[in-house]
């Protein structure tokens, strides 16, 4: 065994001795989407006006073709880089590692709520891992940027201040982009692997944003912020609108819109453009048991360059099944497809797919709750894809388009 892997053992088993009482983690489960974590989080709620929470989630991933991974050093999206063949696992958000035993997420978090009356707050998400690859600010490259080594990187996933009351504040620093229903923080993911509709999607963002609950029924958020994975120091000039739109229908759905445009500065290589992200995500909590979501986005991004104007687009349907069998086990069932052209989602050129194609995506999972603290996570993926170009993204050697991958996590809370 190696002395890393044998490092990451005693991480996890030092930490299984030290674990808290039930409940600590309750607050983490607001972090970045509105997914049912029952299988993870307590129920009850400290009464300190402080709170401190965290996880680690780690975990193992492989594909029937036996490929392990390459990509290029600190790039975000590791696929895209120049590096051939491509790695067996790079087509799997989130899991763009080698395929060997991991931690994703070591967390820890502290935040202060707001109260009914006029009231100061905060957020603070740090995470060292593999995962942290995704939270960092690489747009502007500045700030945590330059926090990892090999595999494992470093970031404020959340660093933000809030100001006003809980039902209206403004909320000012670095926090979750929240540009599709999964995220980042694993105790809010029922899935180890990740939908395709993710891809490209900002995972966090800084600027100013306000939160307002109107009345019981709806509920808005609506600001500025400094394009996609800038700091403020944002050299490029990047300046993008973020709303969201929350209507409750009753206590068992939900209907939330979310949009984000960005108009992008200039760069190198090219003179500005627009991302923008339009996404309509419906939640029911079917009875007691099954639960049920179903999301639609569209993106649709330019760019100018000394060619004139270079256009990509990307649309995709993603739906989640979790049926609850008992306090301990859940099942769910993942299906989605994402068709792309040109777009953030295709490989780094056009001979490698960026004429575009389709992408389906199945997943079954399961969730178990060995104790209070400690989430098994089992899971089996089906991934097909069907390019326009000859493009084949699997096999490790680019010649499958087709890929089943397993992986299994375990997140220990505390």
């Amino acid at each position: 065994m190696s002395i890393r892997r044998t490092f990451l053992f005693a991480i996890v088993a030092g930490l299984l001795s030290v674990c808290g009482t039930a409940g600590a983690i309750e607050s983490a489960c607001e972090l970045f989407s509105p997914s049912p974590c029952d299988m993870v989080c307590g129920t009850k709620k400290k009464k300190s006006k402080i709170e401190f929470y965290g996880w680690i989630l780690t975990g193992i991933t492989a594909n029937d073709s036996g490929s392990g991974n390459q990509y290029g050093d600190g790039t975000p999206y590791g696929y895209n880089s120049s590096l051939t063949p491509k790695g067996g696992n790079s087509y799997v958000l989130m899991l763009e590692q080698p395929s060997d035993w991991k931690v994703n997420q070591l967390w820890l978090g502290a935040k202060k709520d707001m109260s009914e009356t006029f009231d100061w707050g905060f957020r603070a998400d740090f995470n060292y891992g593999t995962d942290s690859r995704y939270a960092r600010n690489w747009g502007d490259q500045s700030f945590d940027y330059d926090w990892y080594k090999g595999d494992y990187y470093a970031a404020f996933c959340q660093l933000y201040g809030m100001v006003g009351t809980k039902k209206l504040n403004v909320k000012v620093g670095k926090f979750a982009g929240s540009f599709a229903y999964e995220g980042l923080a694993a105790t809010k993911e029922f899935f180890y692997s990740h939908a395709n509709i993710c891809y490209g999607r900002p995972l966090t963002t800084t600027g100013v944003v306000v939160d307002s609950a109107i009345n019981d029924k709806w509920s808005v958020s609506a600001g500025w912020t400094a394009g996609v994975f800038n700091s403020f120091d944002n050299p490029y000039g990047d300046s993008a609108l973020l709303c969201k739109v929350t209507y409750d229908i009753n206590k068992s759905a939900a209907l939330t819109y979310k949009i984000f445009h960005n108009d992008k500065g200039a760069r190198t290589g090219n003179t500005g453009g627009t991302d923008t992200y339009n996404t309509l995500i419906f939640t029911y909590h079917i009875n007691k048991k099954w639960f049920y979501m179903i999301e639609g986005a569209i993106v649709d991004s330019s760019t100018y360059n000394t060619s004139g104007k270079v256009g990509g687009d990307a649309w995709g349907i993603n739906q989640h099944l979790i049926y609850t069998v008992n306090d301990k086990l859940s099942v769910g069932l993942r299906g989605e497809f994402h068709h792309s052209h040109n777009s953030m989602f295709d490989m780094a050129s056009v001979t490698e797919g960026g004429q575009g194609g389709d992408l389906i995506e199945l997943t079954l999972a399961a969730n178990y709750k060995l104790t209070q603290k400690i989430t098994f996570r089992p899971e089996i993926r089906y991934d097909h894809a069907d390019y326009n170009s000859d493009y084949h993204p699997f096999g490790g050697d680019e010649s499958k388009d087709d890929q089943v991958s397993g992986g299994v996590s375990f997140i220990l809370a505390f």
